[in-house]
């Protein structure tokens, strides 16, 4: 009598690979300026990896390469299986600032991609009004940017930037220039919609607290030319409240990145051994 034999779990491919890419400009005398060196990563479907280090480590570089907005001086971020680059459609980018047109209405705004890509109208404005309430902004879709506050201009970016369902959210420092309050509103509207979506999520900040509240990882980069000097998995339990600040697996986390970036001049191998 045979024995049944259980397949091995499928193991689903990563969204973006990330082979070696780094980064070199040029400076005013044409002497190479090193801004990255090469990473070597890779990022699973629907997970949230956030990006920690000090200004000028590369990491917003590093996010404009896995976006194609910059292009890697050596190396490769290719997606899924393709063996190229991701495409415009295929994500959403939420930058600093919200960005939104000041002409434009909040649904006008949200619906700017479905202009860009050349999606049905009818069918992109019955997603952009559903995503506008998903972001609480229901009252505010016939207003415009300036009547919003700064958290509700950043809660229009993000309904905009899925607007065509894109499968990966790239975020630069989405919430840096909003205050305490609206920051930790905002961190969990996130996490609730990247949940709800099923969307991947690369994120950087300057925050800790902010990175393992959100992330599923957490890549540490030092000081420029940014290295990345480790990827730490963030073990607590789904959907985090903000009293999981208060957790001591949430503390203990804060407190290895800080210590990382304490000691962000040392090289990879001198972390695991150090």
């Amino acid at each position: 009598m045979l024995l049944a034999v259980e397949p091995p779990p499928v193991v689903a491919a990563p969204v973006l690979r990330i082979q070696g890419a780094g980064k070199t400009y040029r400076s005013a005398a044409g002497r190479p300026a090193p801004a990255l060196l090469p990473v070597n990563e890779s990022i699973a479907p629907a997970e949230f990896v956030s990006f920690v280090g000090p200004s000028g480590c590369g990491k917003t570089t590093l996010l404009k390469m896995a976006a194609g907005l910059v292009g890697a001086s050596e190396g490769a971020i290719t997606y899924r299986d393709t063996g190229r680059g991701i495409q415009p459609g295929a994500y959403g980018f939420v930058f600093q600032g919200a960005a939104l047109l000041p002409w434009r209405t909040v649904l006008e705004n949200v619906m700017l991609p479905a202009d860009i890509l050349g999606l049905p109208r009818a069918e992109a404005r019955e997603r952009a009004l559903r995503l506008i309430e998903l972001v609480h902004l229901g009252r505010a879709a016939h207003s415009y940017p300036n009547q919003l506050s700064g958290g509700m201009q950043q809660r229009a970016s993000i309904a905009r930037a899925l607007l065509h369902d894109p499968e990966v959210l790239f975020m630069d420092e989405p919430f840096g220039a909003l205050d305490a309050m609206t920051r930790e509103q905002l961190n969990m509207e996130l996490q609730r919609i990247s949940r709800e979506q099923r969307k991947t999520v690369l994120f950087v900040t300057h925050d800790i607290e902010e990175a393992v509240l959100l992330s599923d990882r957490v890549m540490v980069f030092s000081r420029g030319p940014g290295q990345l000097v480790a990827t730490l998995p963030i073990d607590l339990p789904r959907p985090r409240l903000l009293s999981t600040k208060g957790d001591a697996r949430f503390i203990r986390a804060v407190a290895e990145i800080r210590a990382l970036l304490d000691r962000g001049d040392v090289r990879p191998a001198e972390v695991a051994h150090g």
